[in-house]
């Protein structure tokens, strides 16, 4: 499905839809007030939620100096949406894209790839990337998705704070509180292409403390191919944990909590031979399982100053038909806020990471040396410095880290807000990120081709790493604009310019013998730059309090250059790989007191190096409470095609499409 939207310069559409939204200020007057529903206008506008990423500290969303958004426990129940990348689409200037039904390209602001390493994401302030490839293995996340307090989405560099391969933005996945999820929650649904259920309860330890447990488990059917033979992409995940949550004299609090899961992903692939033919395609299971554990001591003296200690411990095993990958990550984290006099509030923390692998090498993949340490030592801080009392504050800090694979780095920052009254805010940024070589970009040997000879011998076409790579470097400038006219409408506008430096490529070297075979090696270099700029608007406008509309929209542009000397024939020039175009737009409404109603409808521009068409996706969802303790709804998704893709899998041929669906569930809390 195509749209004249892609036609569109960012301005001819942007304005239409500030327009939209101002003009609300003035037909907001003219709705009959209702009955209050049982969610507040705050929940369902995120006027006063507060925000901990951006600043590593509680904060009013609407005082912050950054692009960020975000997603409620309102939003992602009445979204529908099932999974943790799924949710993602629901904030603006993200590109989400389903690649097959287990896997997914997540990304902010372009270079969107099925391993997209310039995202840092966490849940509850752990980092899920893994060091293989510095991306999300998202087939392996998972959370009850009723226990999730909100979703913080910070587009734009946070490595001042949260360190390498914060580069294009951060997310932070936060759970409620034992305290908050008291009682029982029994949680499932099925349709025709996914069936999933949670079982939950908390309850009270001693007089200050609280926990909760759960179980889940979720199956994902295979999507069909555009011709409509069935795929192979099917996903099951089972996982179960616990948090407890005790708050201790003298402001102190104790946060221990832990997760364990197994499960499978499947996928079509090539596999190689020595022999004709030298590829194949080939379907097959990934089989994953790992687990957990956090815990953080925090201790509030005044409103302003506090500190915490954080540890958590990360282990995962992966098996592939052609590789074994075990894992395992410890981090210790420390931060103190404390005020400076009266006009500055400091912020500083150390850091130590410890990442240990090993593979289970062969002859088509492998890792030298086959394990590894890695660590990770670090030092950040900031000062909030308030130039004309809550009028004006400046920012200014920097993240500082050792790694094996560049040695030292540095990432300031700096940033300005301006509150222009109660209702207004701008504010502006420059800093400096980097995005540290992986252990498949130092160690990694995968063979991408065999090619039999004439004379016997067969070449190897071999991706290989390179020890000399360089940090890829982003120097970003942004500025962005609030407004909040008054409490039913609120807009908010950002615009960006981002430079990126010694950019990853892949060029041929120099071929050589090895066991009997010619080695044709490709190896990674810094040998390109890349510009991007774009703009982003989103904004809700709440005219009764039955009705909810939020829209958002985001351009962006980019362009790669490859260096003189570059033979890299992989890097797409235009940037294929991210849409120059989305546009969102969601409607809630409750009719009755007991009964809700939603639509979701998105725009995504095409990708024409990847040949994939534009399309428009419109989501349906219903939902009724007969009583306070049960919810049951239907939810359409994709309804206005069969099916579309919306990715190209980049490690074998085109498989499946997304499809038609619709999914009913049920929730009860006892």
């Amino acid at each position: 499905m195509t749209s004249n939207l892609a036609n569109l310069a960012p301005p001819r559409l942007a304005l239409p839809l500030l327009c939209l939204l101002f003009q609300a200020t003035c037909a907001a007057d003219d709705f009959k007030a209702e009955e209050v529903s049982r969610y507040t206008i705050e929940q369902l506008m995120n006027i006063e939620v507060e925000v901990v990423s951006l600043g590593k500290k509680s904060q009013k969303l609407e005082d912050t100096a950054a692009a960020i958004h975000v997603i409620t426990q309102e939003d992602i129940r009445r979204s529908g949406l099932t999974s943790l990348p799924e949710l993602l689409r629901l904030a603006p200037g993200l590109q989400t894209a389903r690649i097959d039904g287990s896997t997914w390209a997540v990304s902010s602001r372009g270079f969107n790839a099925k391993n997209s390493d310039n995202l840092l994401v966490m849940i509850d302030g752990r980092i899920i990337h893994t060091q293989t490839f510095t991306g999300v293995y998202w087939d392996m996340q998972d959370v009850v998705l009723e226990d999730i307090e909100r979703i913080e989405v910070v587009r734009g560099p946070g490595g001042a704070l949260w360190g390498a391969n914060a580069v294009t933005g951060v997310i932070n996945i936060i759970t409620k509180t034992a305290a908050a999820t008291q009682g029982g929650l029994v949680s499932g649904g099925a349709g025709n292409f996914e069936r999933q259920g949670s079982v939950r309860y908390g309850g009270k330890l001693g007089e200050t403390g609280n926990f909760r447990v759960y179980a889940r488990d979720i199956s994902q059917d295979a999507f069909p191919s555009a011709s409509g033979a069935t795929g192979y992409d099917q996903r099951h995940l089972r996982s179960s944990g616990f948090r407890a949550d005790w708050a201790l004299p003298e402001g102190n609090s104790l946060t221990v909590q832990g997760d364990a899961f197994d499960g499978y992903s499947d996928h079509t692939g090539t596999q190689l031979s020595i022999v004709p033919p030298s590829s194949k395609p080939i379907n097959y299971p990934i089989e994953f399982q790992g687990g957990n554990l956090l815990t953080r001591w925090k201790q509030v003296r005044s409103a302003a100053e506090e500190w915490s200690v954080q540890f958590y411990y990360d282990t995962y095993q992966r098996r592939y038909y052609n590789l074994g990958e075990r894992r395992t990550t410890l981090d210790l984290d420390f931060q103190h806020r404390l005020p400076l006099g009266n006009d500055h509030d400091l912020l500083w923390g150390l850091g130590y990471r410890q990442m240990d692998d090993r593979f289970d090498n062969t002859a088509a993949v492998s890792y030298n040396p086959a394990s590894r340490n890695d660590n990770v030592i670090s030092a950040f801080i900031q000062d909030e410095m308030a130039l004309d009392g809550e009028a004006l504050h400046l920012i200014v800090g920097s993240k500082f880290e050792h790694n094996h694979y560049t040695g030292f780095e540095y990432q300031p920052n700096l940033r300005l807000r301006w509150k222009l009254d109660e209702r207004q805010t701008a504010w502006a940024a420059v800093s400096r990120a980097v995005h540290t070589p992986s252990r498949t970009d130092e160690d990694g040997r995968i063979v991408v081709a065999a090619i039999p000879g004439n004379n016997g011998v067969t070449s190897l076409l071999r991706l290989q790493g390179n020890p000399g790579l360089l940090s890829e470097t982003v120097y970003a400038y942004e500025a962005g604009y609030r407004i909040r006219p008054n409490e039913r409408v609120q807009a908010d506008v950002a615009v960006f310019y981002d430079e990126h430096h010694d950019m990853m490529t892949i060029e041929p070297g120099t071929p050589f013998m090895e066991a009997g075979r010619l080695i044709l090696p490709q190896n990674f270099y810094n040998k390109a730059n890349a510009t991007t700029h774009g703009l982003e608007v989103s904004g809700t406008w709440k005219p009764a309090d039955r009705w909810s509309f939020k829209a958002g929209y985001s351009w962006l542009k980019m362009r790669i250059r490859l260096d003189p000397d570059s033979k890299d024939t992989s890097v797409m020039p235009g940037a294929g790989e991210s849409p120059q175009n989305q546009l969102q737009f969601q409607v809630f409404h409750t009719p009755f007191a007991n009964l809700d109603l939603s639509a979701s409808l998105y725009y995504v521009d095409s990708l024409p190096a990847m040949s994939i068409p534009s399309y428009t996706r419109l989501d349906l969802r219903a939902a009724w409470r007969p009583r306070r303790d049960l919810e049951v709804s239907l939810t359409g998704r994709n309804l206005l095609d069969r099916g579309h893709p919306e990715f190209v899998n980049s490690g074998g041929p085109r498989t499946t499409e997304l499809p038609r669906s619709v999914f009913a569930a049920a929730t009860w809390r006892f």
